[in-house]
């Protein structure tokens, strides 16, 4: 039986692939980033979850286990060819297709344990969570930039390498001899939901891990206590004793990841270094209750309700992932989806029934024990490749700044680009770089730190100015010496969050305040009267900023056209004499003028840039200021 863990172990890892391609693509291509409303993309993401359904009315005539074997043999011909989709369209229904036929494998899969013993609902339940942390442990050692965003022959590789092998477990299944059937109660498949769920957005994500411990380090440590979890699902009763036990140990760590996002974080904007340990305690305890939940062994099942709980475990996820990430847009609180995900898995758990697993062999425990120890070594060992960083420029007697809305790290074509964009910034040559929409390990992105790759790739400090909950928001990067840092929340008005992030420089023995920003406007109408209460009270921060003394820098996605930007007071356009500046690229067809540069009046702006590049639906924009009656000296850096 050990041939169907593994096979549902790497059918796992393939459906978590392409679902971290869906999901962005779902996003940025279907979605627009925001420009289609979140139902029809809800809709359009559910169509696919359900398409198990036809596939467990069909189990009566076909065994479940030709159809789970036959569809994980199409989901990894079909990986090998999204390989080849360069974005876009193609992209975008290949990977939705993809997902869809994950679904069939994994509902299939799951039927075959209530008739056919070679795949045992125990066996097949720990394969999920082994391939949870498979996946983990290969997006933390990639640096959370999966092979599908690369080019090249190891890319090429990685993603052809799982249909052999799948093909080559796959005939060992079939040459297998019969047995009688393992299977458990059909309410178990109910924590397949709160399984992918909880360990996308929290306790298996390496983009979380590294946003909050502040190091590639903290990456791996997750990556490796995931790997660890399978001994915890495995044999839950010699580990956890109790199901009690692990549950309420999740509902104890989910408790403490939320207290976080409400207390001081060790650095701004970022969680306490702390929540770490609810991470790793959070994935042990998730893995132990599946666990327990496939040990409530039954004598008989029924195919087509197993597969109709499993399609409901499946649809679960979704719902709640959409309603996760909803929120944001509908300004409601999403505090309780992931508790809300507690409901589905305690009713898989509870009440015990049935008989438990046999002991645990003696050489279980050494094993997961060594491949947790080598999963840490290797992923630390293994931080993402970065380019020599630009030899910072202290005394000049220019100030260049560049502002750009990323929008997550993903280009028009719907690719992760963040080396692209930082490329391009590279290109600006700024000292202080203010970002707008950046991602630092949400689900629906793909989990990436965009923050982490874009300052590593540039050689520059990132501060981090969480603008709706601490995962999203906007950040600035400097190499300039930093005196002082303070983020700022800003009154709600449009679709997401919107905060001003302070940081006060040392620009050669001047101090001059930069803030970063990305205003909301409701409806993006600026006379809305909540949009013009956000505008003021940014005014009114940036006025006391000045009033403190030195020259100020406001810059970023204000959602403002140049007619709507406040006048009469302390901030000039840095754009004033080259409008019309389009902000939008070309591909947009939007000749919008909404990113801006703003300065007050110490400070002459000179050579604007605004290159058209299709790494994001914003361009860059950038400016070189100097302090009136300053000579200009600029030497550009190495």
């Amino acid at each position: 039986m050990h041939q169907g863990r593994l096979v549902t172990t790497l059918g796992t890892v393939l459906f978590l692939d392409v679902l971290r391609a869906f999901l962005p693509s779902l996003i940025t291509l279907f979605g627009q980033a925001g420009s289609t409303g979140p139902e029809l993309m809800g809709a359009f993401a559910l169509v696919w979850f359900l398409t198990p359904l036809p596939f467990v009315f069909l189990a009566g005539r076909f065994p479940p286990l030709a159809l789970s074997l036959s569809a994980g043999v199409l989901l990894a011909i079909g990986r090998v060819v999204l390989q080849a989709t360069e974005g876009g369209d193609p992209q975008l229904y290949l990977s939705s297709i993809l997902v869809g036929t994950g679904a069939v494998w994994l509902v299939c899969t799951v039927m075959t344990t209530a008739t056919d013993g070679r795949m045992s609902a125990h066996g097949v339940m720990t394969g999920m969570v082994a391939g949870v942390a498979v996946s983990a442990a290969l997006h933390t050692a990639l640096g959370t930039v999966d092979l599908l965003w690369r080019d090249g022959a190891f890319a090429w590789i990685g993603a052809t390498v799982p249909a052999p092998l799948f093909a080559a477990l796959t005939i060992r299944i079939l040459r297998a001899p019969s047995a009688p059937p393992k299977p458990t109660r059909h309410r178990t498949w109910l924590a397949v939901g709160p399984l992918f769920l909880l360990s996308g957005l929290y306790t298996a994500n390496p983009a979380v891990a590294e946003t909050v411990g502040g190091s590639h380090l903290a990456a791996a440590a997750l990556a490796a206590v995931t790997v660890l979890s399978v001994a915890f699902a495995a044999h839950p009763g010699r580990l956890t004793i109790d199901p009690l036990l692990p549950l309420t140990a999740l509902l104890a760590a989910l408790v403490a990841l939320w207290l976080a996002e409400l207390l001081p974080g060790d650095g701004l904007g970022a969680p306490p270094a702390w929540t770490l340990t609810a991470l790793t305690l959070g994935q042990l305890a998730l893995a132990a209750c599946v666990g327990w939940a496939a040990t409530n062994t039954t004598t008989t099942a029924s195919t087509r309700r197993t597969g109709v709980l499993a399609t409901a475990g499946l649809m679960g996820f979704a719902g709640m992932l959409f309603a996760f990430y909803a929120a944001y847009d509908l300004h409601i609180s999403n505090t309780y989806v992931p508790f809300a995900a507690l409901l589905p898995l305690a009713a898989a758990v509870l009440p015990r029934s049935g008989s438990s697993t046999p002991p645990v062999p003696r050489h279980v425990l050494p094993v997961a024990v060594a491949t947790t120890v080598l999963t840490l070594v290797v992923t630390a060992l293994l931080p993402p490749p970065r380019p020599a960083a630009l030899a910072p420029v202290t005394d000049t007697d220019t100030l260049r700044v560049a502002a750009y809305n990323v929008r997550m790290g993903f280009g028009m074509d719907g690719r992760l680009s963040t080396a692209e964009q930082a490329e391009v910034l590279r290109g600006l040559d700024a000292e202080v770089i203010a970002l707008s929409e950046v991602d630092r390990g949400w689900l629906l992105n793909g989990s990436h730190d965009g923050l982490s790759m874009l300052a590593g790739h540039l050689g520059m400090t990132a501060y981090w100015g969480p603008a709706d909950g601490p995962f999203w928001g906007d950040a600035l990067l400097t190499d300039l010496p930093v005196d002082h840092v303070r983020g700022h929340t800003l009154p709600d008005s449009g679709p997401t969050g919107a905060q001003a992030l302070e940081v006060t420089l040392d620009w050669s023995g001047t101090e001059v305040t930069v803030f970063s920003t990305h205003l909301q406007p409701r409806g993006h109408d600026a006379d809305d009267p909540s949009a013009r209460a956000q505008l003021d009270a940014l005014m009114e921060i940036v006025g006391a900023a000045h009033e403190r003394g030195g020259p100020v820098v406001v810059a970023g996605d204000l959602n403002l056209e140049p007619e709507e930007l406040p006048r009469g007071g302390i901030l000039h356009d840095a754009f004033t004499d080259v409008r019309p500046f389009p902000t939008m690229v070309a591909a947009t067809r939007s000749d919008q003028q909404i990113d801006h540069i703003l300065t007050t009046g110490e400070l002459t702006a000179s050579d604007p840039a605004n290159p058209d590049v299709p790494y994001s639906d914003h361009r860059p924009v950038a400016v070189t200021l100097t302090l009136s009656g300053r000579p200009v000296q600029r030497p550009r850096r190495s």
